[in-house]
């Protein structure tokens, strides 16, 4: 039994040589891409509380990007997220965009710095059309990528 309990111990020794020494590689870790340090954060901001129309923001928002922006998600140049400014953790960004209300806001860093940003403010005009909604997007976000 002590040989047993020796002899796994020994093994476990040696395949963790074998990963801290890097003589045995992962899939997963030699197929992780770098994330680029130039890209575009869009962000829909909400309040916690949240109206039917708030929410059709939001859905409307996330499918033009993800509808139109598959490669550029994929590979990081282009990063989602919504954001409750109520909490918070959040509260700073009603200053740093200006915000008033709910919004959709189009953020480009450069070497991981912010360097400006873009509120989309005709959501709340075109929030009756999906389709010229997610036109307005495409072409908004077509053109902050283009300055990367």
């Amino acid at each position: 039994m002590k040989n047993f309990a020796t002899m796994c111990i020994g093994l476990l020794m040696v395949f963790a040589g074998f990963g801290l020494s890097g003589g045995v590689s992962f899939a997963a870790d030699s197929a992780a891409p770098a994330v680029s340090s130039d890209y575009v954060q869009a962000y829909y901001f909400h309040a916690t509380r949240r109206c039917a129309t708030c929410m059709k923001l939001e859905q409307y928002s996330r499918g033009a990007i993800e509808a139109n922006f598959k490669d550029q998600l994929k590979n990081a140049t282009l990063r989602f997220d919504e954001v409750n400014f109520d909490e918070p953790e959040n509260r700073h960004f009603l200053q740093d965009y200006n915000l008033m209300y709910r919004a959709l806001v189009l953020v480009r860093y450069k070497d991981g710095k912010q360097v400006t940003y873009k509120n989309l403010e005709r959501i709340w005009e075109l929030a009756g059309s999906e389709k010229d909604f997610s036109n307005y997007v495409k072409t908004e976000v077509e053109a902050m990528l283009k300055e990367l």
